[in-house]
């Protein structure tokens, strides 16, 4: 029975590349998120004699969003004319806010649905320029009353 064998071993290796992929996608958006929440850090000191630094890539413009409770519109203008791709992250206010989906170049809005109406969150927008290359719009928030609870 050796011709079970080798057909064996080749799906072993094809589940071993399958589970090396979705680990590696999964770093990367991990990494993103990561960035996302790191961006408040200060830019590297500069000293005497280094190379000033090269302005960065422009990021979203105009980020608005449409708050209709249980869903939020958000909306933004794109720097790159089409050509880069973008992140959109969130997460309750107060929170530190993770990557919700990725948006195809050239599309400039994306409707999150599912939100507790009762809650506040807050959203960001990411140009995506490269793997180490992104620009973060500035962050838009709800600003829900909280009445007294459902009749």
């Amino acid at each position: 029975m050796p011709a079970v064998e080798p057909a064996r071993g080749r799906s072993r290796a094809a589940i071993v590349v399958a589970v090396v992929a979705v680990v590696v996608a999964l770093a990367a958006v991990v990494g993103v998120g990561v960035l996302i929440l790191d961006r408040r850090a200060a830019p590297p000191a500069t000293t005497p004699g280094s190379p000033t630094p090269v302005e960065s890539d422009p990021p979203p413009g105009e980020l608005k969003l449409r708050d209709d409770s249980a869903t939020i519109t958000l909306t933004w203008t794109d720097p790159s004319d089409g050509l880069v791709p973008f992140m959109v992250a969130g997460g309750r206010t107060g929170q530190p806010l993770g990557v919700l989906a990725t948006v195809d170049p050239g599309q400039t809005k994306y409707t999150v649905n599912g939100l507790n109406s009762r809650v506040d969150y807050c959203f960001a927008v990411l140009a995506v320029y490269g793997t180490d290359r992104f620009a973060t719009s500035s962050q838009v928030c709800t600003s829900r009353e909280v009445t007294g609870p459902p009749n």
